[in-house]
C-alpha cells in the first residue's frame, strides 16, 4: 500500500505569468482567494510536509484576516 502527501499543483511566486499564487498563497488577480495547503510546493523532500504546511498557513493567516475584514 502506498501512502503519500498530495501536493504540487500550484506554483508560488511574484510573477503571475509563471506562478498561480503569491508567496502568501493569494491567487494572482483575486482580492480574497487564498490557496492554503501543500499545493504551492513545486517539489518534495523525503520528509513529511505537515510542519511546512502549518508554517505557510501561519504566515498567510494575517493576510487572510485582512482580506476577510475588508
Amino acid at each position: 500500500m502506498f501512502a503519500g502527501h498530495a501536493h504540487g499543483m500550484l506554483r508560488m511566486g511574484d510573477d503571475p505569468a509563471t506562478s498561480v499564487t503569491d508567496p502568501y498563497g493569494l491567487v494572482h488577480g483575486t482580492p480574497d482567494v487564498f490557496a492554503a495547503g501543500a499545493g504551492g510546493f513545486v517539489t518534495s523532500a523525503g520528509r513529511n510536509p505537515a510542519l511546512t504546511i502549518v508554517a505557510l498557513a501561519l504566515r498567510a493567516a494575517p493576510r487572510i484576516a485582512d482580506a476577510a475584514a475588508a
